[in-house]
């Protein structure tokens, strides 16, 4: 995560944390600044003696994290934001809100300020923490609406039987409107789409050759199919390292939240089943941990194959 707090945010907060009785969203943020692990975090204070350290340990809530990650300081958080980050999972806390935040936030970041972080944080988690217990039918994917709210700017989806596109369970019923949902609000921004797969139902026998010309076909189906939008599309074997990962279970990630189906995204038309839907944000410090874990499994699947000769299908487009 890399997060952008403003100093007079983190003033006003130390002083008005409830210790005895803290509110649900003082809580979450005061996790963020002491619990969460893997942070590169940025500050518009001086930040450049141990003097400077100590100050800011003495009289706010960093002390436990500028004890083993420092700070570093800036002249400017909107400068150093829009020139240096590049928003894979960037959160910013000001005292007030900045004209800024839509840009920010049009690129993927998410951005409180004082007077409405509280209510923000409590409103993302009434919309976007949810079950859907698929024993009932599901009927359809708005009910996934309320996601495409959060900013955010890349999409993983990890589903073997995603881009199958059988009879039962053709695409344009099932990904493509799934992901219109997700991308409704966000035409005019680009947003990278990362779907690893591995039955493309080639027609049989499945030599190398045909499975690779029927990736190319579902790549152009989907951009076609979210013409409308702007997006950066791959389509990536799920089924090349065995021995290292098993990239079994359906997840969707983006930059702040997951969503878990283990009968996968085919669900249109679909069946009663004992499975279940979860959907969870990074306001819950177990989801952040396991999403920046998922991530990085699957982004190193990607290194560990990606310069390896093989004539089988690897990413299209390559």
């Amino acid at each position: 995560m890399e997060l952008y707090v403003e100093k007079e945010f983190l003033d006003n907060f130390s002083i008005e944390f409830d210790h005895k009785n803290p509110s649900l969203g003082q809580k979450i943020v005061a996790s963020i600044f002491e619990d969460y692990g893997d942070v590169e975090w940025f500050i518009d204070a001086k930040m450049n003696t141990p003097k400077d350290f100590e100050e800011l340990e003495m009289n706010n809530f960093f002390a436990k994290r500028s004890n083993y990650k420092p700070p570093q300081g800036v002249t400017s958080i909107k400068e150093r934001l829009f020139k240096h980050s590049n928003f894979e999972q960037t959160i910013i806390f000001t005292a007030s809100e900045e004209e800024w935040f839509k840009e920010a936030e049009a690129k993927g970041a998410l951005c409180f300020s004082y007077e409405n972080y509280e209510g923000k944080i409590l409103g993302i988690i009434s919309s976007c923490h949810y079950k859907i217990d698929l024993s009932e039918q599901f009927k359809s994917w708005e009910i996934f609406k309320g996601l495409g709210d959060i900013p955010f700017n890349e999409i993983l989806i990890n589903d073997n039987y995603i881009l199958a596109d059988k009879n039962q369970h053709p695409i344009d019923k099932n990904l493509l409107g799934l992901l219109k949902i997700l991308l409704e609000n966000k035409r005019t921004q680009e947003i990278g789409l990362n779907i690893f797969t591995k039955d493309l139902n080639p027609k049989q026998p499945g030599t190398d050759e045909q499975i690779k010309a029927v990736a190319v076909l579902r790549y152009q189906k989907l951009n076609s199919g979210l013409a409308n939008y702007k997006k950066k599309i791959r389509i990536i074997n799920n089924d090349l390292q065995r021995d290292h990962y098993e990239l079994h279970d359906r997840v969707l990630l983006t930059n702040f939240f997951s969503i878990d189906s283990g009968k996968g995204f085919n669900l249109i038309p679909g069946k009663q089943s004992n499975s279940q839907i979860v959907v969870e944000t990074i306001f819950d410090k177990y989801t952040y941990k396991r999403l920046r874990n998922l991530k990085k499994i699957h982004n190193d699947y990607l290194k560990r194959f990606n310069h390896r000769e093989t004539l089988k299908f690897t990413v299209h487009p390559s």
